[in-house]
């Protein structure tokens, strides 16, 4: 028996490689047929009379894994037929998908080896796959520049011929790659309505709406918590029966054939494939739920009903979105207290959770605004480094969101940005209280201070008005005074709360508000403040009641079943 395993290396990079979003778009869609229409058409190709529900232990030569977010996992029979497999794909690629990066290997699972042990023979496939696609040249090394050639104004690569961008306008030279992204556009306006629930004029409207008219958008990046261990923690204990060997799922094999998986890894793979189903459809189910509740909360900034959110990346425990920066940060908190929701109420997830004590699946998200012509490419690193250096550090906690605006035009880096301030009475410390922590683990005692509703209630305080007057609650001026006054030391930062303190004495809901706001100002109280005048201009603050009973209902629920 044989893995084949086919993947898309640095899908990300590839879709915001270029500054156009009609190539953004369609480079997400033909990522989305290397394990969609493309696996299809090669399976049945190479596999005459192929279905999904094809199994090796009852004959077949063939029998489908996984396949999702650009990769592709299966066993086969024959070596050579998994070869052909691995050649269709990546070919097709190649021709349809220029600089796209599709690699696939075949790896024998062994006898006293690998045999019986088919999640041994996955890691091992797996490492394969990533030394394979090492040692050959990039696909940066396709697109040769001598002799001199007139360089993509959308891309950078060779350009390959010239292209009107619109009636009445010069053309311009367009490379290759940017030529079959601009092919795909419809197509993935397609399939990003059927995502959203919606059509394809209000899919194509939002996308003109983020590339003309946004000043602020945000892509999102999101990244399940510990997904990989609980994968290769699903063959640690094989199943009864999994040390036989000389019988083949099917009850016969030829001779000189390598040893099929026995009961145990047939258990393996029924389980992975469901649970890859299982999460699938929980990220799908959470993105749809986080779109109806930031419809609910900006029904002024939606488009027939939709929010201005593109998922160019909706597959497994992986997300990536490209959206308006007002509706950021509220659609990806829903987008994880939504996920949580779905993979404890998930019936393929719960015998996986029950086993490992786990209330829920969890991810990690990282939220960058920026300016609309800012690079994607730049937004995209800095939404991963949120992840992996904040988000990812609350992930024994639950689902925590990190979050960066950025106000200047230069290449980001996290480090620099979070020194860039200084907090009066750290030490020096971070300028911020990122990561925010969402959903069941807001009940940890260790995030006090990080919750969701922490931020709100400073953003709140912030934007909150006087019942009186209607006058904020904190003028803008004695925000610049205290954002000024928190890099200037501790005792600067108590002196001027203090004189507004002084100022407000008699009027309790300013003194409230300046509470909520910044506590003394010092420490984590001003690092936190910090935080809510960053995220004012993109947070909702108003929860609706449905919401709010949907959240308490099912905390009682996930408290129930711990117990």
């Amino acid at each position: 028996m044989y893995l084949v395993v086919v993947n898309a290396a640095g899908k990300q990079r590839y879709i915001f490689s270029s500054r156009k979003r009609k190539e953004t778009v369609g480079a997400s869609d033909l990522i989305a047929r290397v394990n969609g229409e493309w696996a299809a058409e090669a399976l049945r190709e190479v596999f005459s009379g192929y279905r999904d529900d094809w199994r090796l232990r009852h004959g077949h030569e063939a029998e489908l894994l996984t396949a999702g977010a650009g990769a592709v996992t299966l066993l086969v029979a024959d070596p050579d037929a998994g070869r052909r497999l691995v050649a269709a794909l990546t070919t097709r690629a190649l021709v349809e998908a220029p600089g796209l990066d599709v690699c696939g290997v075949v790896h024998e699972l062994r006898k006293g080896g690998e045999a019986g042990t088919l999640a041994a023979g996955l890691r091992a496939a797996r490492t394969a796959l990533a030394a394979t696609q090492e040692a050959r040249p990039g696909p940066q090394a396709r697109f040769l520049r001598l002799p001199l050639m007139e360089e993509c104004g959308s891309s950078g690569q060779p350009a390959t011929e010239l292209r009107r961008e619109g009636p009445g306008e010069r053309p311009s030279p367009r490379s290759a790659a940017s030529m079959a992204k601009l092919a795909h556009f419809p197509a993935a306006l397609d399939r990003l309505a059927r995502d959203a629930g919606s059509d394809v004029p209000t899919m194509r409207k939002i996308v003109d709406r983020l590339g003309l008219e946004a000043e602020w958008v945000s892509i999102v990046h999101a990244d399940g918590n510990g997904f990989g261990r609980i994968f290769r923690d699903l063959g640690t204990s094989p199943g009864p029966g999994s040390s036989e060997s000389g019988k083949s799922g099917s009850g016969h094999r030829a001779s000189g054939e390598p040893e099929s998986a026995g009961p145990g890894d047939e258990a393996y793979a029924d389980l992975l494939r469901g649970l890859s189903h299982a999460v699938d459809r929980c990220a799908l189910a959470a993105f749809r739920t986080a779109l109806r509740r930031t419809a609910d909360e900006h029904p002024d900034r939606t488009i027939a009903g939709v929010p201005p959110v593109l998922p160019l990346v909706l597959g497994g425990d992986d997300l990536t979105v490209l959206c308006e920066g007002e509706v950021a940060l509220g659609f990806t908190r829903h987008y994880l207290e939504a996920f949580e929701r779905a993979t404890a109420d998930d019936p393929d997830l719960l015998p996986v959770l029950r086993a490992k004590g786990l209330p829920n699946l969890g991810a990690a998200a990282g939220v960058a605004i920026v300016k609309r012509n800012y690079p994607f490419r730049f937004a995209y690193d800095l939404a991963e480094e949120l992840i992996t250096k904040e988000a990812k550090q609350d992930r024994d906690v639950g689902s925590a969101l990190a979050f960066a605006v950025l106000l200047e035009s230069s290449a980001p880096d996290l480090d620099r940005i979070r020194r860039s301030v200084t907090v009066a009475g750290s030490g020096g410390g971070a300028p911020h209280r990122s990561p925010y922590v969402v959903g069941v683990g807001c009940g940890d005692a260790r995030t006090e201070g990080r919750r969701w509703a922490d931020l709100e209630r400073r953003v709140a305080a912030l934007t909150g008005t006087h019942a009186a007057s209607g006058e904020a609650l904190v003028p803008r001026a004695a925000v610049h005074d205290l954002r000024e006054a928190v890099s200037l030391g501790a005792e600067v930062a108590r002196a001027r709360l203090g004189l507004l303190r002084t100022r407000y004495r008699e009027d309790e809901d300013r003194l409230g508000a300046l509470t909520d706001l910044c506590g003394d100002l010092a420490g984590q109280d001003a690092a936190g403040f910090l935080d809510a005048v960053a995220a004012r201009p993109f947070l909702t603050t108003a929860r609706t009641a449905t919401t709010s009973r949907d959240d308490a209902e099912h905390a009682t629920v996930l408290e129930a079943r711990s117990r």
